[in-house]
């Protein structure tokens, strides 16, 4: 019945967040039309410098609100509730502070001069607004409310796109910052009505013990996560200073088309897996959730590999435009760290629910600082592709690391039923790659895209009709 729920909760967040992802493929085209590899190279740096400090200032609320909420009863539920809104309130005006304060600084450090300041004020407008969408959404994911949530993504994104387009068409690359900005407002509202309504606010005062904890467990997550942002924008800054801004448009290219267009697999884990593996009642039973999570993300994603694999080109032509054919060679390698991803990121997760702080801040903080440092180690001698056969090497490692994480926890390795699911996943992944590469065409990928994406659906018909007759066969309480 898990491996079911899984794959319904996976295809429910999942649709959305592909309406999402392609809507903000729309936006990219856009601006690779009208400004080129330069104006997406600016659309990443943009979005890691926000994303760096919405894991400072946000301090992993959207993370620990969720933990702290799904794992208490009922009597305790009102008084944690109002601490993440108190928090969560408190956070969104520091990250507001600290964009003002940091703008200016880290733009001269990563132009060399204040040509895009103007830019960078305008995008970081958005920084408070996700923190506070994060909170709203842990609200919600943690109520079970992800329809609700699904529905908020999709329409959120929609709203960003039809205003943000114009934006970008009259403004250039001031345009860009002000999309940026307007693609936070828009969720930001959604979900905030979303939470009034589905969680509406009690009058009950906020537990000053929950604030305590969400600080404690919130400061680990936000390195974590600060980590990981630090990292993304220093393989961008490496980039620009060795290859240029338009290198970076490239790598940011292959990077969001690689990462994307699985990321579904991602949203369904943090949306549903995470608040479900909090409340697992032991370390037996979040190593089984976390197995099925492994087998629903490759199942579910393993058609989209596929088709990138073997059609890279043909996908960044569509998505982007002919001038981003460099990215092609790097979206290769990059598929093959996010099939490594699908697997690392379940135990990941099962790590950061059910783990010591410590040891998730030494895991997550080496194998972003190796990720930052592969690039510095390999463009020299491989140039622009060097940063992704880094990306790649740098999560077989994390990987590896989660696995003995995994076994140091529950006493035992996986089940040999999942890492045969791997092999053979993998298996047609290197098969679908060779077939292509031996016979060429860009739309040859279609064959093996079409049988693997036929296969899976079976698989997924066959699963989903086991957990429906699992749950009519189930005893009604009276």
């Amino acid at each position: 019945m898990a491996y079911a729920r899984i794959l319904r909760s996976s295809v429910l967040m999942g649709g959305a967040q592909v309406i999402t992802l392609g809507i903000g493929f729309v936006r990219t085209k856009i601006v690779a039309l009208l400004i080129g590899p330069s104006g997406v190279g600016l659309v990443g740096i943009l979005t890691t410098f926000n994303g760096n400090l919405t894991a400072l200032a946000g301090w992993g609320l959207g993370t620990s609100g969720v933990r702290t909420i799904s794992g208490a009863s009922n009597e305790e539920k009102p008084g944690k509730i109002a601490a993440v809104r108190h928090f969560g309130l408190l956070l969104s005006w520091l990250g507001l502070l600290a964009m003002a304060l940091l703008f200016w600084p880290i733009g001269r450090v990563t132009f060399k001069n204040s040509d895009y300041n103007t830019e960078l004020f305008i995008a970081g407008l958005a920084i408070p607004l996700a923190i506070a969408t994060s909170m709203w959404s842990a609200l919600l994911q943690s109520h079970g409310q992800l329809k609700t949530l699904a529905k908020s993504q999709v329409t959120s994104a929609i709203i960003g796109l039809s205003v943000g387009v114009p934006a970008i068409y009259y403004l250039g690359t001031k345009g860009i910052a002000a999309s940026i900005l307007l693609a936070a407002a828009a969720p930001a509202i959604v979900t905030w009505r979303a939470a009034r309504l589905h969680c509406p606010p009690t009058c009950e005062g906020p537990d000053k013990k929950t604030i305590t904890e969400l600080v404690h467990l919130g400061g680990a997550l936000m390195i974590v996560t600060l980590s990981a942002q630090l990292s993304a924008f220093g393989i961008r800054h490496v980039i620009i200073r060795q290859e240029g801004l338009e290198a970076a448009g490239y790598y940011q290219a292959a990077f969001a088309i690689a990462g994307s267009l699985p990321g579904f697999v991602f949203m369904a884990m943090s949306a549903d897996f995470f608040p479900r593996i909090v409340a697992a009642k032991n370390e037996i039973e979040a190593q089984y959730l976390t197995e099925k999570q492994i087998q629903a993300g490759i199942l579910l994603a393993l058609p989209f590999l596929v088709a990138l694999l073997t059609m890279g080109k043909l996908c960044i032509r569509l998505l982007y435009a002919a001038s981003f054919d460099a990215a092609t060679p790097l979206l290769s390698w990059m598929v093959w760290g996010v099939f490594l991803r699908l697997i690392s990121w379940p135990m990941g997760y099962w790590m950061l629910a059910r783990g010591v702080p410590s040891t998730v801040i030494m895991v997550e903080i080496s194998i972003n600082l190796i990720l930052t440092v592969m690039p510095i180690v390999l463009m020299p001698r491989f140039g622009l592709t060097g940063s992704a056969v880094g990306y790649l090497l740098s999560y077989g490692l994390y990987c590896a690391i989660m696995l003995g994480v995994s076994y140091q926890r529950s006493g035992r390795p996986l089940s040999i039923g999942v890492f045969r699911w791997i092999g053979m996943s993998g298996s047609a992944l290197l098969v679908s790659q060779l077939f292509c590469s031996q016979f060429g065409g860009e739309f040859l990928g279609l064959l093996p895209t079409l049988i693997v994406t036929c296969a899976c659906s079976l698989i997924y018909l066959k699963n989903a009709r086991e957990g429906r007759e699992q749950h009519a066969n189930q005893p009604q309480d009276l």
